[in-house]
């Protein structure tokens, strides 16, 4: 499920200390692997409907590649960063020559492109999120790729300079995943540490979740410290695997931000042409660019996370992760991941399937709850027990969330000896968020 120029992500980027280099800092990150078609014959109708779908869907990144049309000049990456600016999008630029690793790349190829993007007008420039690198570079290419990325970083400083790297199924054991992800996220030197830790582990090669689902997401996180997390979802799957189904995107859509990850991209928004040879499913869109079912699925995800679990995420600090049970994938879920006695947030929450993220804000003292059901069946009947006398407020679930954040006070037993209160339903893969007081 992988192509040399364009593929299945893990994602990183160099940070830069400018104002245009924080754009992802102040909003959840929606993205896409193969963006929104662009006309290769200038069709101004086709290319609003196709950037207005993506806005509709509350795309604000797109990552690349162009599957439908490529082009060997800037000519491209520059009629996309126009569309970009208008919907108020961010662009990853792509170029055939950032073959980073290869003795055939130069400096003066990275500063013929560097000098292109930086001459563009101030609306492209703006949408401009960073240069697009292609990616995954085995442990041993990690100087090759940290030295152009450290050289596009002093170059064009307001931009970030892209890879993607791989997930853990890729690798023989957890130390040598664990020891390949050092190779490009710890560093001694400041200048090569990233600002953006994302990756692309894809759980549903069958019915069941692959058993490292968990482990991928805790050691990212551990690995990330306190950079962004973002992670991809998967939309498709070669035709001879069953198809994506609701629940799963969902799931994949919902359990890292209990991890705290602050951005989702789709692998993948358009759908991958025949000519590929690789046979996928329809994705959100198809290759005749019409939306499919999906698209109406990512659509309502997607608002959930732009309005309601993305906000609560990015303007609070992340506290803690908490599994009540390794049920349903029956992998070997860290102790530090389970919930325990003592939790100063929780106490007990009745469902094993449940996962919990904890979100505080400093200034008000209030804490959030992400409640997430792991499970494909719906949880019924949820008892939470929190410590202390608590006021708990509900913001609306993502199983019928339809655009407003009004928040619904719960019916509570409370008293200094703890809260207990109980929610109805959290069907298969969905959520609902808490504010605790």
């Amino acid at each position: 499920m992988k192509l040399k120029f364009g593929g299945v992500f893990l994602l990183f980027f160099f940070s830069f200390n400018t104002s245009f280099s924080q754009w992802y800092l102040s909003k959840f990150v929606i993205g896409t692997f193969a963006d929104p078609r662009v006309s290769t014959d200038n069709d101004a109708k086709k290319d609003s409907i196709s950037f207005t779908l993506a806005k509709l869907a509350s795309i604000n990144l797109l990552s690349g590649p162009q599957f439908y049309n490529g082009s060997k000049d800037f000519s491209l990456m520059d009629k996309t960063l126009g569309l970009a600016s208008k919907y108020n999008m961010h662009v990853l630029v792509i170029d055939s020559k950032l073959n980073v690793t290869s003795d055939v790349f130069s400096t003066q190829q990275a500063q013929d492109i560097i000098s292109h993007f930086k001459s563009m007008d101030e609306d492209k420039r703006k949408a401009m999120g960073g240069y697009y690198f292609s990616g995954e570079f085995p442990q041993q290419k990690s100087a090759a790729v940290k030295k152009w990325a450290g050289y596009f970083k002093t170059n064009d400083p307001d931009k970030l300079a892209y890879t993607y790297l791989l997930p853990c199924y890729a690798f023989n054991s957890k130390a040598q995943y664990e020891s390949y992800l050092d190779s490009y996220l710890d560093d001694g030197n400041s200048e090569n540490k990233p600002s953006v830790v994302a990756y692309d582990h894809y759980p549903f090669i069958s019915d069941a979740a692959l058993k490292s689902y968990f482990y991928n997401l805790a050691v990212i996180r551990q690995k990330a410290g306190t950079k962004p997390v973002w992670y991809y979802i998967q939309s498709t799957t070669k035709n001879d695997m069953p198809d994506i189904t609701d629940y799963q995107m969902r799931f994949m859509a919902y359990c890292p931000l209990a991890y705290g990850a602050k951005g989702a991209l789709y692998y993948t928004y358009e759908s991958i042409p025949d000519h590929y040879g690789l046979k996928y499913h329809d994705a959100l869109i198809n290759i005749h660019g019409n939306v499919t079912k999906k698209y109406y699925l990512a659509k309502f995800i997607n608002l959930y996370l732009a309005n309601v679990a993305g906000p609560v995420i990015m303007q609070n600090k992340y506290v803690g992760t908490y599994h009540m049970s390794t049920q349903p994938t029956n992998e070997q879920i860290p102790a530090d991941y389970l919930l325990a006695s003592g939790n100063k947030y929780i106490k007990k929450i009745s469902n094993p399937y449940i996962l919990t993220g904890v979100f505080k804000n400093d200034n008000s003292g209030k804490y959030f709850l992400m409640l997430i059901n792991k499970s494909d069946q719906n949880a019924e009947n949820v008892t939470v027990s929190l410590p202390g006398n608590k006021t708990v407020n509900a913001f609306p679930g993502s199983d019928n969330y339809k655009g407003s954040v009004i928040q619904t006070k719960l019916a509570a037993n409370a008293s200094k000896n703890g809260t207990i209160f109980s929610i109805g339903e959290i069907p298969g893969g969905e959520m609902i968020v808490l504010e605790i007081n």
